[in-house]
């Protein structure tokens, strides 16, 4: 099972770019992959308004049946999750992202009782995933109390594992039984949550799948066919990928006459973009608080293209081919 964590296209103006986007949702389920997530961390959906996701569902659905989307709830209050629920719902979509309550930073046992909990009751119809990813939240929903929260609604059917710990993955396998969808979040990460007989996920929620989605599912077809010299394969094949979630950059700035090297790192999904925008792929800008990147991280981008048509010149020319990138391969090699 293959997800595509989605960018939200965007105009130079910030604007919502819905022609982008169902081009988008086409060629990933022509790709074959299992779904499309929306409005989740890598489609900015916290900058989006309840319109431009409206808008944004309603482009999606008219290229795709709502049982291939994903929907991301978001960050927000409870209301303003119900909402955004119940309209996913009423469009047919069932599947349904519940990130860890951002900033708070509450218990385990509080994000059960006080948040995962009633969401579930209130949304009985939903088939929910809540998402692991303490390093943007500051909080997480341990096993134990993901088993009792699946144990009290059985319409939390899985997670989205983006805590990179496979030992948490383990113990939500023995805790959650072999029924319960364990996609693992962070590609880096996939081949081994799939392949190890003591998690077994039936797959990921990936951000490379955004360029490479055949690729993606070509290494998770080995992982889960025990060739484990294919997946290890495809696996390095993708590397430069994967490292587009947070590109580490060295960056020279002035300060007070001194030439100093500062440490950065773009996240998600502003490299992303930016590779994007490099092979002249319907993407845009990011809305702040993403920003362009600054030059040393251009750099490095380059050099992750370069080395991902080195490894395999197959990796990208799908996406490529899709949107009539004659010079596709050109790009890509100057990129440097």
């Amino acid at each position: 099972m293959l997800v595509t964590a989605l960018i939200t296209p965007l105009k130079d103006d910030l604007a919502l770019d819905v022609g982008a986007l169902e081009r988008l949702v086409r060629f990933q389920l022509a790709q074959g992959t299992s779904q499309v997530l929306l409005f989740g961390t890598t489609g900015e959906g916290a900058t989006l308004s309840e319109a431009e996701r409206a808008r944004a569902l309603d482009a999606a659905l008219s290229v795709a049946p709502p049982e291939r989307l994903m929907v991301s709830l978001g960050p927000g209050r409870p209301d303003e999750l119900l909402a955004r629920g119940h309209a996913a719902l009423s469009r047919g979509v069932r599947d349904l992202l519940l990130v860890d309550c951002p900033y708070a930073r509450p218990s385990s046992d509080a994000l059960r009782r006080a948040w995962h909990g009633p969401l579930a009751q209130a949304l009985p119809e939903a088939r929910l995933f809540p998402y692991a990813v303490p390093s943007r939240t500051g909080s997480e929903l341990l096993p134990d109390d993901l088993a009792r929260l699946v144990q009290d609604h059985p319409n939390v059917v899985g997670v989205k594992d983006a805590t990179g710990r496979l030992a948490r993955m383990t113990r939500v396998r023995d805790l959650c039984g072999d029924d319960f969808v364990l996609l693992c979040g962070d590609d880096g990460h996939l081949m081994k949550a799939v392949s190890d007989p003591e998690i077994r996920a039936q797959g990921g929620c990936s951000v490379a799948s955004n360029l490479a989605p055949a690729a993606m599912l070509r290494l998770l077809e080995c992982a889960r066919a025990g060739d484990s010299a294919g997946a290890l394969r495809r696996h390095e094949a993708l590397l430069p990928l994967f490292g587009l979630v947070g590109l580490q950059s060295l960056e020279r700035v002035e300060l007070r006459g001194e030439l100093l090297d500062v440490p950065q790192v773009a996240r998600n999904p502003a490299p992303l973009k930016a590779a994007m925008a490099q092979l002249a792929l319907p993407g845009g800008p990011c809305r702040p608080p993403h920003a362009p990147l600054p030059p040393g991280a251009r750099e490095r981008l380059a050099a992750l293209l370069v080395d991902a048509r080195r490894r395999d010149r197959t990796t990208l020319q799908p996406i490529l081919a899709e949107f009539a990138l004659a010079d596709g391969e050109a790009l890509v090699s100057g990129a440097s």
